[in-house]
């Protein structure tokens, strides 16, 4: 049940909780309600204290009911996703530090489990391309080599050196306001992950039509501050790429949402980018990936 008060729906487009725009105490709020998901919210919470105690700008969290929470309510941030409007330089180095400062973070502290974006879930991730990509959107069958190819990738990602990272940085989950903000949003799936994970996901962000200057901005910052070879990077960008194209492969074919037919073009090209850029054994995902950049 809701709290009391005018809440008004909002769309919530790939997110299975459901969000509310009204007021707490006066002042503009947003009430998102986890669908029965006590974990999911905890996290969030969890989250969001463990980011704004490192300094990232994290909306702040106004109210959570104290027995049997199911939603939750925090501050309203007037602002524009980062994947509208023209991009700005500043925003680069911005998101990188960003990105810095989440894999500094070493102080889980007590709550729920941090989890792993080990070689098993990269895995799965990787069969979901092949499942929802290759076979359910291009009609196309992984051929053993493929397959082969993309368990390989998953086993060398998953053995990098981990740290913590956001999960899903891009720029729709980055909200720009008039002040000159940038707030992270859509952190609840922080975890272990490779260590050049967030950025790599900048790198490859199909969400804007990123010219390969930002994205070089991204892989080259990134490798020169973190230490890492440019190879390690570019399997990182090339595994994100592939499970960002089987996520776009499901929600058109099996959630009849064509809005992410735009996106994979782009993704596609980032995809190659980074296959020439760090050769895996995959050869025979340069056609297929073709095909997709010639669809925008």
């Amino acid at each position: 049940m809701l709290p009391p008060g005018r809440w008004l729906p909002l769309a919530a487009d790939a997110s299975t909780r459901r969000y509310f725009k009204g007021e707490w105490r006066g002042a503009p709020a947003l009430l998102a309600q986890f669908g029965g998901d006590r974990d999911g919210l905890d996290r969030f919470v969890h989250v969001r204290d463990l980011f704004a105690r490192g300094g990232l700008d994290v909306p702040e969290i106004l109210h959570v009911p104290p027995e049997d929470p199911d939603w939750l309510i925090e501050s309203w941030i007037e602002g524009w996703a980062l994947s509208r409007g023209r991009w700005r330089p500043e925003w680069g180095d911005r998101l990188l530090s960003s990105a810095r400062v989440i894999s500094s973070l070493q102080d889980w502290g007590e709550g729920p489990d941090l989890l792993e974006l080990d070689r098993a879930r990269l895995q799965f991730e990787l069969s979901f391309f092949s499942v929802h990509l290759l076979e359910g959107f291009l009609n196309i069958s992984a051929s053993p080599s493929v397959s082969l190819g993309l368990s390989a990738l998953a086993e060398e990602v998953g053995g990098y050196p981990r740290r913590l990272a956001h999960r899903d940085l891009h720029s729709e989950n980055v909200l720009a306001t008039a002040e000159g903000r940038l707030v992270l949003l859509d952190f609840q799936d922080a975890l272990l992950a490779p260590r050049c994970y967030d950025a790599a996901s900048l790198a490859v962000d199909a969400y804007r039509d990123q010219r390969p200057a930002i994205r070089d901005l991204f892989a080259e910052g990134w490798s020169s501050e973190a230490g890492v070879a440019a190879e390690e990077f570019g399997r990182t960008a090339l595994q994100r790429a592939l499970k960002a194209l089987g996520t776009f492969g499901y929600q058109v074919t099996r959630r009849k949402k064509a809005r992410y037919l735009k996106f994979m073009a782009s993704e596609a090209r980032h995809a190659l980018h980074f296959l020439a850029l760090a050769p895996a054994p995959l050869e025979e995902l340069a056609a297929p990936l073709q095909s997709l950049t010639e669809m925008g």
